[in-house]
C-alpha cells in the first residue's frame, strides 16, 4: 500500500503542483471534478473489470491515493495545458488519456493490475478519455455560466 500511496499520490501531487504553481485555481475548480470521477469510475471497475495490489476488503481501498493523486492531477494539469497554455483541446485530451493508459499499462505488466470479464487496455483508455472530456465540457459549461472564468488573465 505504501507504493500505492508513494507513486499514485505524493509524487503525481507534487510534480502536479509545481506545473501548476501561480494557477492554482484550476486545483480548486478541478481537483474536485477529477476525485469524484474517479472514485465512480474505479467503483464500478472494481466489482466488474479490474484489480490492484495489494489486495485488500475493499478494493476501492487501495485506490484511493490514486483517486486523490494522479487521475485528479492529470486532469488539472490537461486542463492547464488547455486553458492556460492555449494547447489544442483534443490533442491534450488524446495525450492525457494516452500516458495515463501507458502508465497503467506498466502497472499490468508488472503484475500490479488485473482485468477481468473481458476488459482490456483498449478499455482502459476510454475509462480515462471520457473522464478528460467531461472535464473539458466542464471548462465550456464554466465559460458560459461564468464569462469572466477564462478571460486572459484571470489569474490562472
Amino acid at each position: 500500500m505504501l507504493v500505492n500511496v508513494i507513486i499514485g499520490m505524493i509524487i503525481p501531487l507534487l510534480l502536479g503542483l509545481w506545473i501548476l504553481r501561480g494557477h492554482y485555481r484550476l486545483i480548486v475548480i478541478y481537483y474536485p471534478l477529477g476525485v469524484a470521477l474517479s472514485a465512480c469510475i474505479n467503483s464500478v471497475g472494481f466489482n466488474f473489470f479490474w484489480n490492484i495490489l495489494p489486495n485488500t476488503r475493499n478494493q476501492s481501498y487501495a485506490a484511493l491515493p490514486m483517486d486523490l493523486g494522479i487521475y485528479p492531477i492529470a486532469g488539472c494539469v490537461m486542463m492547464y495545458m488547455i486553458l492556460v497554455k492555449q494547447a489544442r483541446p483534443w490533442l491534450s485530451i488524446v495525450v492525457a488519456a494516452l500516458l495515463l493508459t501507458v502508465i497503467e499499462w506498466i502497472g499490468k505488466m508488472m503484475g500490479h493490475v488485473v482485468y477481468f470479464n473481458g476488459w482490456n487496455i483498449f478499455w482502459t483508455y476510454w475509462s480515462y478519455f471520457l473522464p478528460f472530456v467531461l472535464a473539458y465540457g466542464y471548462s465550456k459549461l464554466l465559460r458560459i455560466t461564468s464569462p469572466d472564468h477564462s478571460a486572459p488573465g484571470s489569474n490562472y
